[in-house]
């Protein structure tokens, strides 16, 4: 079974193999850091995740970067307008540093709470000022970048010439060229040779506060060289794997892969593959604080165990636009209570000598395996670990070495995932004290023989996916399969 991943410097599925045997060298973009992490870049750094705990089980040695933006990105993404660090900073009158600080703290935190695998590196853009402005001066010593009143702007038609600018993204010069010129500025048009050109860097005006020298002005880089020089500096000039969200498929990393060939003046492609993740949905509108369907990790981390929120973003493609809700969260929730309920009857089961399970058990290892290999398919990945944890309940009276057995793969199949599956957790807080109070209420009702009201709170239990069995012990509930 060979791994194939969609990548969109080809506008295909290919066929994926390491650069180097046994390695796998991958960026990420990570956060421009002037405002909580939410559901959308949630869903994004989740698939990643899924990426590098896919390729680890499969057995590469994987070195993720993934970065964090802290200067340069300006509020209309390109080479206009306030650097959205600073805007931030001042709405909350706080220093630039110190908002960063704060922000860089409480992304940690979630990304632990959500389970995701600390990156090998996540370098911040202001740490590498050095490097930028070298990489800068190479550029213009290759031929494809200009100073201009301070400022420095990459060619984009000389670069164009020699390796098809907007060849990532599947776009034409001409495409671009149309209607770009109503994207910039009379200003910017006075310095730049064509609208197209972006800045590597920006000369700051006297009430910019974050700014630096260089040979050309004081001033600031440009949101895409960051990525570029960070990727290069720890990955090399030529590495397997660059993800990101499908905003940026134009103009952020076009622009990253000409600035990677034009610094070092080079020919090949330097990188091998290109992923996007699609964007998230609230109820089938785009996300939007101006809405008020904008939701930050940290408001859903107060109302769902991250867990449910990962099994979430498990169930949904990272390229399939998928929709948010709280009826899905609350779907996923049921899924994840599925797992549970599996592992709490291999633990409550004393084995037997019951067979199959073992088929079972190569049966899920080589579903999961090509499910996963295409394109990361993890929605299909997700139903064959539904689907084999019913097929563990009904084989609860198999051998206990084959029912531990079981358990191991299911725990650790769901892993690659970001699941944890630790036992003895509960998905819901306070649920099965919920769920003990309405089978009191409604063993009461029995007793009074008010069995419609009775026959009600077995219903709306069903409803949310639990079973009541009732006995002449009493009534015991499960999870439904």
């Amino acid at each position: 079974m060979t791994l194939k991943l969609y990548n969109t410097l080809t506008n295909q599925k290919e066929k994926f193999e390491p650069l180097e045997e046994g390695a796998i060298k991958i960026y990420s973009c990570g956060q421009t850091i002037y405002e909580d992490m939410h559901v959308g870049n949630a869903k994004t750094y989740s698939a990643w995740d899924i990426l590098n705990r896919y390729l680890t089980w499969k057995g590469y040695d994987v070195f993720h970067v993934m970065n964090i933006t802290d200067v340069g990105h300006l509020t209309d993404d390109a080479d206009q307008g306030e650097d959205k660090v600073e805007k931030a900073a001042k709405e909350k009158r706080l220093e630039p540093r110190e908002l960063v600080t704060e922000q860089v703290r409480k992304w940690y935190r979630e990304m632990d709470e959500l389970n995701m695998k600390r990156h090998n590196i996540n370098p911040r853009a202001t740490g590498h000022m050095i490097e930028m402005i070298e990489a800068v001066k190479d550029m213009i010593e290759n031929g494809y970048a200009y100073e201009k009143n301070g400022s420095v702007y990459f060619d984009v038609k000389k670069f164009d010439k020699d390796h098809d600018y907007p060849k990532l993204g599947g776009r034409t010069i001409e495409d671009l060229e149309t209607g770009a010129g109503g994207r910039v500025s009379e200003e910017e048009l006075e310095e730049k040779r064509s609208p197209l050109d972006f800045a590597l860097w920006i000369k700051a005006d006297p009430n910019h506060i974050m700014k630096w020298p260089s040979p050309w002005s004081l001033g600031y880089p440009g949101w895409h060289l960051e990525c570029s020089v960070m990727g290069v500096n720890y990955l090399g000039k030529e590495f397997d794997i660059h993800t990101g969200g499908v905003d940026h498929i134009f103009p952020h990393h076009p622009n990253e892969r000409a600035q990677d060939m034009a610094m070092e003046d080079m020919s090949e492609e330097p990188v091998k593959f290109w992923l996007h993740s699609e964007h998230i949905t609230v109820e089938g509108e785009k996300m939007s604080k101006s809405e008020g369907n904008f939701y930050t990790v940290s408001e859903l981390l107060e109302e769902f165990d991250p867990e449910v929120i990962r099994t979430f973003f498990a169930s949904i493609h990272y390229r399939s636009q998928s929709d948010f809700s709280f009826e899905a969260l609350e779907e996923a929730s049921k899924k994840l209570d599925r797992f549970y309920t599996t592992l709490r009857k291999i633990e409550e089961s004393e084995g037997g000598d019951k067979t199959g399970l073992e088929e079972d058990i190569d049966w899920i290892e080589e579903d999961f395996r090509k499910a996963m290999d295409d394109d990361l398919n993890t929605p299909l990945a997700m139903s064959k670990l539904l689907e084999f944890s019913s097929r563990i309940n009904k084989k609860l009276d198999s051998e206990s070495s084959v029912l531990e057995k079981a358990k191991e793969t299911l725990k650790e199949l769901a892993g690659v995932l970001g699941l944890k599956l630790e036992e003895g957790e509960e998905t819901l807080e306070g649920a099965d004290e919920y769920i003990e109070l309405l089978l009191e209420i409604r063993k009461t009702l029995r007793e009074k023989e008010d069995y419609e009201n009775a026959d009600r709170i077995r219903d709306e239990l069903r409803e949310l996916g639990i079973e009541v069995e009732d006995s002449e012990e009493g009534s015991r509930w499960h999870i439904m399969d």
